[in-house]
């Protein structure tokens, strides 16, 4: 019977294998990128592959990743996906500050089996990468990847700001829009709702539309370990989509300006949260800080 000592060793040297190939992937494509194993990042789940990212710099504000994922143990790369909100994978990139906030969509090559999405920083700050994916037949996964202030890829360590027990105002404008939320503290430890509302010039917004496949996209981020939570608020008379859900609203389903945003439980602590939504054709982020406990 193969000793527990025994099993270990077997699964390093898988490991080790599956991040040779990458590094000979990464060799092989001509250029100087350095080869980053992904951690794990959606909260309340578990990894069940893993994820790898070559970051190439050509200047200290432009980066391009190139993503590759594998079932653990694997030497090929996973080549099939499901579409989740009519994309393969979201990327959402986050300055360290918290005060950069981007979500794209990378370019995928199923013959290699990678994502590429190259992306503008400012110079002087370190980016997080979360790379959100649905491989076929396993579901939501979620990995991290770190940018340096130099844009090359640097260690995984955290380095975010100490942010105050105090929760953001409960609206915010962007653009000529006003979103509040019901609230921004939040019961820690158990599912629950929150309503969200978009105005524009004092009156319900009326020129919303739907976006990616959604009435809006809710995205939070752990402040003190970056952990990640993905959700999809519904428009008021439709049915709540749950955590983690994918499904396609149709294209003359209205999107707004009441919703209601059902989240999975938060463990006690601050989130950085971005509401994004889709107005007369262009794209807004509305940013909040939610205090759990």
């Amino acid at each position: 019977m193969e000793s527990h000592t025994g099993r270990r060793i077997a699964a390093a040297i898988a490991v080790a294998g599956v991040a040779i190939t990458c590094e000979l992937s990464a060799a092989r494509a001509g250029t100087a990128g350095v080869v980053q194993r992904g951690l794990f990042a959606l909260l309340g789940a578990k990894p069940a592959i893993v994820a790898y990212a070559k970051t190439t710099a050509s200047s200290d504000t432009a980066v391009t990743l190139t993503i590759r994922q594998f079932m653990n143990g694997g030497q090929k790369p996973i080549r099939h996906y499901d579409v989740d909100m009519q994309m393969l994978m979201h990327v959402i990139v986050v300055r360290d500050d918290f005060a950069d906030f981007m979500h794209v969509h990378p370019a995928f090559d199923s013959t290699a089996g990678t994502f590429e999405q190259s992306f503008a920083k400012s110079a002087g700050h370190r980016y997080y990468v979360f790379a959100d994916s649905s491989p076929r037949g396993i579901g939501q996964q979620v990995f991290r990847f770190t940018v340096d202030r130099n844009g090359a890829t640097t260690a995984q360590q955290p380095s975010v700001p100490s942010f105050a027990a105090t929760p953001s105002p409960s609206s915010v404008r962007t653009g000529p829009y006003t979103v509040a939320l019901s609230s921004t503290r939040l019961p820690s430890g158990r599912g629950q709702a929150v309503t969200i509302n978009v105005s524009e010039a004092g009156r319900p917004a009326r020129d919303l539309e739907p976006y990616l496949g959604a009435a809006a996209h809710a995205v939070f981020i752990g402040t003190a370990n970056l952990s990640y939570v993905h959700v999809h608020p519904s428009a008021s008379g439709t049915m709540p989509m749950a955590s983690g859900a994918s499904m396609d609203m149709s294209a003359g389903e209205a999107a707004g300006p009441h919703m209601l945003m059902e989240l999975p439980p938060l463990p006690a602590g601050t989130y950085k949260l971005w509401v994004q939504f889709q107005g007369a054709g262009r794209l807004y982020a509305a940013p909040f800080t939610i205090l759990s406990r």
